[in-house]
């Protein structure tokens, strides 16, 4: 009987070593995931870009419907509005990436539409009707000239992006804790790197 219970009792000592192991070895938080803080440069950086090997790329990985032609076009659009409003290039590109896979047609259930899902409260405080966010021109122009805004307004690039997929007035209440482990910004950040050099991103984990 002894020796049944100190094989139960080590069974569970066992167990919760284990678990306080686990936890400590993901970061503590709920979702299991561990902690990262994103270094993100959100500023327009002034490079020589090839577009038409860029719109290969994009035309290959994601499919759009879109020609290679109209891609590159859309691209060389994307990186004069991003220095007109100093937004990173790369970052937008990794954000249309993430949002629609450069479908232009596309809307969620929650009725946001076109490249860079573009909601129609948003729309409409561009003062740009709703309707024309399937225009890819007029959808990356309100999708550039709003992230631009919350790049200036929040202090990082994670929270700025957080921003962009959940609302600033949940991105202000949010604790440190959930930016670092935001699923959306790794999304972003696992396209980032495929469009700007490992070298010139870091993050802290």
């Amino acid at each position: 009987m002894k020796k049944v219970i100190t094989i139960v009792v080590i069974s569970c000592l066992m167990f919760i070593l284990g678990r306080l192991t686990y936890s400590e070895s993901t970061g503590n938080d709920s979702e299991g995931m561990t902690a990262k803080s994103y270094i993100i440069e959100d500023t327009y950086v002034d490079t020589y870009i090839d577009f038409k090997s860029e719109a290969n790329y994009i035309k290959q990985t994601y499919k759009p419907i879109m020609s290679t032609s109209k891609i590159k076009h859309i691209l060389i659009y994307i990186d004069g509005m991003c220095k007109h409003y100093d937004l990173n290039y790369n970052l937008v590109k990794s954000v249309i990436s993430t949002e629609s896979a450069w479908n232009y047609t596309a809307k969620s259930g929650v009725g946001a539409k076109g490249l860079m899902q573009i909601m129609k409260a948003c729309a409409k405080d561009f003062n740009t009707p709703h309707s024309e966010m399937y225009d890819p021109y007029v959808n990356v122009t309100i999708g550039i000239k709003y992230l631009s805004k919350l790049t200036k307004r929040f202090e990082d690039a994670q929270t700025a992006l957080v921003a962009y997929n959940e609302g600033p007035r949940h991105a202000d209440r949010y604790k440190r804790e959930y930016i670092d482990n935001s699923r959306y910004v790794d999304k972003v950040m696992k396209h980032l790197l495929t469009f700007q050099p490992q070298e010139n991103l870091a993050y802290n984990d």
